[in-house]
């Protein structure tokens, strides 16, 4: 028996995700974001699956990423940088074919320099605007004189990025949009890009040419009740012990969980050494063949304790729980841990083992 938690990672639930994502919005190109590892389920396996799918567009963080994705995908698709470029970076992106996205004005004074060095940008570049973000992005206002300055090289898409698309009512996502809808009239024919996964829920008015599908992909946000996402991994631990505990004893550190009846308890090699939030600690939860198991007591660094006192004829020492999955939704298990599921999925460390069951 192994001791190691594992991550099974489902390429065929994320690749019909992304066919979901695609059919909500068939006049836009759903493009992947799979920065982070692809938030944690494996950039190169997943960037494969989803390119063999059909996908061409992908959003990656950093170039180093875009660099791995490149190697692995070939050269039929379009690899966004979206932390954009240093000055340095100029052989990357030429060799592994990638667009670089402009942030701010260092970044367009890069952009200049390549062009004045090479006479022209083989994989174009895109233009972020930030329209109330206020992370990343050039400032609306300089719409007309950017657009002045680039018109012997036009860019390849004009973006920007909802700060509230989980929040369908928010005022901030029509002010969002309408700043887009503005500053694109300074970049005839330009396209565009505006939802993230989200995003792509909130209505056809945000249905630019192109949308970026990031949480959506591996089953996360918050989609309508009438759209049915897949888990892209299943996150389950092995139980290593199981034993029975009376009422008033205390279990984990600082005796944080009190027991108020004889309780069976077992202990799973799950920690936050594996990624696994310590903020899951007395509230969080794993599944057992079906049976619901509360995390009892805080989470430690290589173990946590569950209550399996519902499922003690299934508990037995090997037997894998599970912490996310079909059984545990992921933004449930977020929910939970008083976070979000992108902090889930990019968290697990390399200690998780990834499997891609066929």
């Amino acid at each position: 028996m192994s001791l190691r938690p594992r991550a099974l990672i489902h390429l065929p639930n994320i690749v019909s995700n992304w066919r979901t994502l695609r059919a909500s919005q068939p006049s836009s190109t759903i493009a992947a974001v799979v920065k982070a590892n692809a938030y944690g389920h494996g950039l190169r396996e997943v960037g494969e699956a989803l390119h063999d799918a059909g996908c061409d567009h992908f959003f990656v963080a950093h170039s180093f990423e875009g660099e791995a994705l490149r190697k692995t995908i070939g050269p039929h698709a379009v690899i966004y940088v979206l932390n954009g470029p240093d000055i340095y970076e100029e052989p990357l992106y030429r060799n592994s074919a990638l667009t670089p996205v402009i942030n701010s004005e260092q970044q367009f004074q890069t952009l200049v320099t390549w062009v004045q060095s090479d006479g022209k940008l083989r994989n174009g570049y895109a233009l972020h605007f930030d329209t109330g973000m206020n992370r990343l992005g050039l400032p609306t206002r300089d719409s007309e004189s950017i657009a002045e300055a680039v018109s012997g090289f036009t860019p390849s898409l004009l973006l920007t990025h909802l700060a509230c698309a989980d929040l369908v009512d928010h005022p901030l996502n029509e002010v969002q949009r309408l700043k887009l809808e503005r500053l694109s009239s300074a970049f005839p024919d330009v396209p565009t890009s505006l939802a993230n996964s989200d995003g792509v829920w909130l209505g056809p008015d945000y249905q630019s040419n192109l949308s970026r599908a990031g949480i959506a992909l591996y089953g996360g946000g918050h989609p309508p009740e009438s759209v049915a996402l897949k888990p892209g991994m299943t996150l389950e631990a092995p139980i290593v012990q199981v034993r029975v505990a009376e009422a008033g004893e205390t279990v984990g550190y600082g005796a944080s969980y009190r027991l108020t009846q004889r309780t069976v308890l077992a202990t799973v090699a799950l920690g936050y050494g594996d990624g696994f939030p310590r903020s899951a600690s007395n509230s969080g939860y794993a599944n057992i063949k079906g049976v619901h198991c509360p995390i009892a007591g805080r989470v430690s660094m290589d173990l946590v304790t569950l209550d399996v006192s519902a499922a003690m004829h299934l508990a037995r020492p090997g037997v894998f729980a599970q912490f996310l999955g079909q059984d545990v939704p992921l933004e449930d298990q977020a929910r939970k841990a008083g976070t979000i599921g992108y902090e889930l999925t990019t968290g697990l460390l390399p200690r998780v083992e990834r499997l891609y069951p066929t």
